[in-house]
C-alpha cells in the first residue's frame, strides 16, 4: 500500500488573475506561494513521516513548490508526470473571461451530476480525467510501498475524487498549499484501489 500525500501548489500568478492554466499559460509562485511552499514543506517535516518520493505536475507552478519542498526536506524531485497537470480546459486555456468561467463551471456541474462524456472544446472529458489521474497515482504506487508526496493542482483532483474513489465531490478545491491523503493499494491482476483518507484546506 502507498499513502500519497497530495499536495496543491502555492499560490501563482494565474490565481490572481483567475487565468486558465494548462499548457498556454504557466505563471509563477507569487511571494505568498512561496511562503505556501515553506509552510508545506514545514507541515510534512512536522509529520515526521518517512517520504520515499516527491514527484509533481510538470506546471511551474507546482515544479517551484515541489523545489522548495525538496530543499527543505533534502528530498530529491523524482519525476514529473504530465499526467499531473490540470484539467485540461482546451480552448478555454489562457482565458479568463466570464464567457469561458461560464462554460467551465457548467462542465463540471455535468461531472458532479455524473455527466463524464462531457468535454471541454478542444480538451478533455470528465472519464479521460479521472483516467490520467488514475495512471498518475498508479505511477507514483508503482515507485513505492511507503509514503510519496504529489505536488499538482486542486481542480484536476477534486473532480477526479467521485470517479477514482466513490466519495461525493468534496465541495470545493484544495486550496494552494492545502492537502488531500489517499492510500492506493495495487493486487496482482487489478487494477489499483484508490481511497480518499482525508481532505484538509
Amino acid at each position: 500500500m502507498t499513502v500519497v500525500y497530495w499536495a496543491r501548489h502555492g499560490e501563482n500568478s494565474a490565481n490572481l488573475s483567475r487565468r486558465f492554466s494548462y499548457r498556454v499559460y504557466d505563471g509563477d509562485l507569487t511571494d505568498r506561494g512561496v511562503a505556501q511552499a515553506v509552510q508545506l514543506a514545514d507541515t510534512f517535516r512536522a509529520a515526521e513521516h518517512d517520504y520515499q518520493h516527491l514527484i509533481c505536475s510538470p506546471l511551474r507552478r507546482a515544479r517551484q513548490t515541489a523545489d522548495v519542498v525538496s530543499a527543505r526536506l533534502g528530498l530529491p524531485i523524482a519525476a514529473e508526470l504530465e499526467d499531473l497537470r490540470e484539467v485540461n480546459v482546451g480552448d478555454l486555456d489562457g482565458r479568463n473571461d466570464a464567457a469561458a468561467w461560464h462554460c467551465y463551471d457548467a462542465i463540471l456541474t455535468d461531472w458532479r451530476g455524473g455527466r463524464l462524456d462531457r468535454r471541454f472544446p478542444g480538451g478533455e472529458s470528465g472519464y479521460e480525467l479521472a483516467d490520467r489521474i488514475r495512471r498518475a497515482l498508479h505511477a507514483v504506487s508503482r515507485r513505492t510501498s511507503g509514503n510519496a508526496i504529489v505536488i499538482a493542482h486542486g481542480a484536476s483532483i477534486r473532480a477526479a475524487v467521485p470517479a477514482l474513489t466513490g466519495h461525493p465531490d468534496p465541495g470545493a478545491d484544495l486550496a494552494t498549499g492545502a492537502l488531500a491523503r489517499f492510500t492506493v493499494t495495487r493486487m496482482p491482476g487489478a487494477p489499483p484501489a484508490i481511497v480518499l483518507a482525508s481532505w484538509t484546506y
